[in-house]
């Protein structure tokens, strides 16, 4: 089966990716307006404090018989420039624009009319600074550039507590996303799983109870679709069951006629006779095997009280009953039986068996064997049978339990049905059919049961009543 889930659309993935995604960008617009405002924040106030040192110098530059000089001594100078997290700068112009003190790596300020000032980012010794510019009344330019640690400082602790509930938020945000949506598809995951667990033929209706209003329209529309398969599969298992036991009858009575013929003729006619004969014997043997089909299938549903079954003497009954083919047909049948119990219908475990010998018996050449085997195995009761036959190839093994299947140029005459009978009882008593190669080389047929202990009182099973009236007239296998 291909991997659906590796290419289907998923609900919840979209979902979460469109949610999560959503989020994310909304984080990352408040993270942008926070920066934003933090810049704007602190720009505003550091502009001020900036403003203050510019606004002292240009009052006190004064001009004398040298020019004009900043009247400051060199400790005010330095106290008006102090910082302990920046550097400070500073520049004055003179009104035709020449540098008269400070340093002369300042870029020139915008133009200004007397008694404006300016607020600007500049670059001093290879560092971004922000610039204060002030033009006092005489037309003296004053600049002062302050790097910008004290900024960036304040705008990282503005974002950093704008977006610290923002994150928190956004985080419990997202589990909560995450778990609404789970909690909220959990629907579809029960109804997933009960598909899966059910067997193929399992065809009952899904519990849609509890379902929520979204899918509870296409489960009503799915268990109309299995109410129509139930419907089609009854009609074809009472047309089986019709048609083999109406073949029945006849057939027995045919088969009755050409024994008493075959007594009766002479030998020149008696070998078209006898192939009539065995024609009648295959066509009563896929009759009988149709109807165990039939019924077997139609008994799902059907609940009954299982019983213990011994395995080692329903096999052990069951040699008996196949020892005189396999000597007619010159094959060693022979068995290694342990004891194994498990809980089910004994008549229906019988046909099992007896179809699995009777494939063993068909498929093994004369000279071979077919062995019969019953035991434990971790825990659990199995029954096997191996046969030293041609083998049934790896690709084959997964059909050959279809209906009328058969793999193409073995030479064997038979009707494809037991195996697929086999598969019936199987699954019915909740058992593992594996097919693989014998250490002979030919086909190792493995039917694993539950551990008794672990089975149910009640199962779904055929009742005796009714494989009763299919063992009337029936053949082995």
């Amino acid at each position: 089966m291909p991997d659906l889930n590796a290419r289907s659309p998923s609900i919840k993935r979209h979902l979460l990716l469109f949610l999560l995604s959503s989020l994310l960008i909304l984080v990352a617009c408040a993270a942008a307006l926070s920066y934003g405002v933090a810049r704007s924040v602190a720009t505003s106030a550091y502009d001020r404090s900036l403003l203050d040192p510019a606004l002292n110098m240009a009052a006190n530059i004064r001009t004398g018989s040298e020019g004009p000089q900043l009247a400051l001594l060199s400790q005010a100078q330095e106290a008006l420039l102090f910082d302990t997290e920046d550097t400070l700068s500073f520049q004055i112009r003179s009104p035709d624009g020449s540098v008269i003190a400070g340093t002369a790596d300042f870029e020139a300020p915008p133009p200004m009319s007397p008694g404006e000032h300016r607020f600007y980012d500049g670059v001093y010794q290879k560092r971004p600074v922000r610039i204060a510019s002030v033009r006092s009344t005489e037309g003296f330019v004053v600049s002062i550039g302050e790097t910008l640690n004290k900024r960036q400082r304040l705008i990282w602790e503005i974002i950093g507590a704008a977006l610290t509930p923002t994150l928190l938020f956004a985080g419990t945000a997202m589990v909560l996303t995450w778990t609404g949506i789970s909690r909220g598809l959990a629907p579809l995951d029960r109804v997933r799983a009960q598909l899966l667990a059910r067997t193929e033929g399992d065809l009952d209706p899904i519990d849609a109870k509890d379902a929520p209003i979204e899918i509870a329209s296409a489960l009503e529309a799915l268990n109309r679709l299995l109410g129509k398969l139930r419907q089609a599969n009854v009609m074809q298992q009472r047309f089986f069951a019709n048609a083999a036991h109406q073949l029945r009858t006849p057939l027995a009575g045919l088969q009755m006629h050409l024994e008493l013929l075959l007594r009766e003729l002479p030998p020149s006619v008696r070998e078209e006779v006898s192939g009539m004969h065995a024609a009648t014997l295959r066509a009563s043997h896929l009759a009988n095997q149709l109807l165990l089909l039939a019924r077997a299938e139609a008994g799902r549903g059907s609940d009954t009280e299982l019983h213990r079954v011994d395995l080692r003497a329903l096999a052990d009954a069951a040699i008996h009953d196949w020892v005189t083919m396999a000597i007619a047909r010159d094959i060693d049948l022979g068995f290694e039986l342990g004891a194994a119990e498990v809980m089910g219908d004994r008549l229906l475990l019988h046909e099992l068996l007896n179809n699995l010998i009777d494939n063993a018996l068909r498929y093994t050449p004369a000279g071979g064997a077919v062995t019969v085997i019953t035991g434990m195995r971790n825990g659990q009761p199995y029954l096997a049978v191996e046969d030293t036959g041609p083998g049934i190839p790896e690709w084959a093994r997964s059909r050959v339990v279809e209906r009328f299947y058969r793999v193409e140029g073995t030479g064997v005459e038979g009707s494809g049905l037991g195996l697929a009978i086999v598969k019936e009882v199987a699954d019915r008593h909740q058992a593992r059919l594996t097919i693989d190669a014998s250490p002979s080389g030919g086909t190792r047929c493995t039917v694993d049961f539950p551990a008794v202990a672990a089975r149910s009182a009640e199962a779904t099973t055929t009742s005796a009543a009714i494989v009763a009236d299919l063992h009337r007239g029936a053949l082995p296998g």
